[in-house]
């Protein structure tokens, strides 16, 4: 109580001001609706090898008013098939679908999530989240998939990093949208158990593959079994992470892993 009469206090005599374009704000986090209307998502699902949407839907549904929905920049608009070539996009990955919801090149999105991880302000899930949800509601891929099989899983920060950021910033986002659609979470199932370095440090793709190999393993595995996983971090880049997330949860029964990313570098 102390604690929330105190942050109440600074609220009231130091509003919060945009971080990206310092307007004041009524929110109880630094990003204005202005701003926050800037960050144009993504409209579906993809292959996470070729980068193609995965259904393209006859009747898409609508966007929030105001927003702009915009394809991948680097994705063909264009229906895939259950065919042999996409069959080969299979076989180099464990990760059934990935969803962006918008791009890691958009200045406001990057500054917001900058914030949100190193900046340590916590609020900022609130926007991040409604950012998911959104993408969520109007994916038609996701509006296809059975959902009392779903279970949301965020990738696990390794304890020490943890408590030095005082945060896992998937985990917040991942609880949000377990809330709104109901969906059971788990945190405690897949595990990071070694501090490799960021992936951030490094350029090469095998140099990332090669570093994260091993990070995690899974606790009480029998929760898997036949479960469809969606994934939730914060950024993709090279997805190496994530694969490795995935092939782990594969190996411990789960049925298909779905990444869901804030953004896509």
């Amino acid at each position: 109580m102390p604690h929330r009469f105190f942050n109440f206090l600074l609220d009231l005599l130091f509003p919060w001001q945009c971080l990206y374009c310092q307007k004041e704000v009524e929110n109880d986090y630094p990003l204005c609706k202005d701003c926050f209307h800037q960050i144009p998502i993504f409209d579906d699902f993809i292959c996470p090898v070729c980068h193609r949407r995965l259904i393209l839907s006859e009747a898409p549904p609508a966007g929030e008013a105001g927003r702009k929905k915009v394809p991948l920049s680097e994705a063909r608009r264009v229906l895939i098939p259950n065919t042999a070539s996409h069959q080969s996009c299979r076989r180099k990955t464990k990760i059934e679908a990935l969803g962006a919801v918008a791009s890691y090149n958009n200045n406001i999105l990057k500054e917001v999530i900058h914030h949100f991880k190193y900046k340590k302000i916590k609020n900022l899930a609130q926007p991040l989240s409604l950012l998911t949800i959104q993408f969520l509601e109007n994916s038609f891929y996701f509006s296809q998939l059975p959902k009392n099989n779903l279970l949301i899983i965020p990738l696990p920060l390794h304890l020490r990093k943890e408590k030095q950021r005082g945060f896992n910033q998937s985990e917040l986002i991942a609880k949000k949208v377990a809330d709104y659609f109901h969906f059971p979470i788990r945190s405690d199932i897949l595990l990071r158990v070694i501090n490799n370095l960021a992936q951030v440090t490094m350029k090469n793709v095998n140099d990332r593959k090669c570093n994260i190999q091993g990070v995690f393993q899974v606790k009480n595995g029998d929760n898997l079994k036949h479960k469809t996983i969606i994934l939730i971090d914060d950024v993709y880049t090279t997805g190496a992470t994530m694969e490795e997330a995935a092939k782990v949860l594969k190996l411990n029964g789960a049925k298909k892993v779905i990444g869901l990313v804030l953004a896509k570098g």
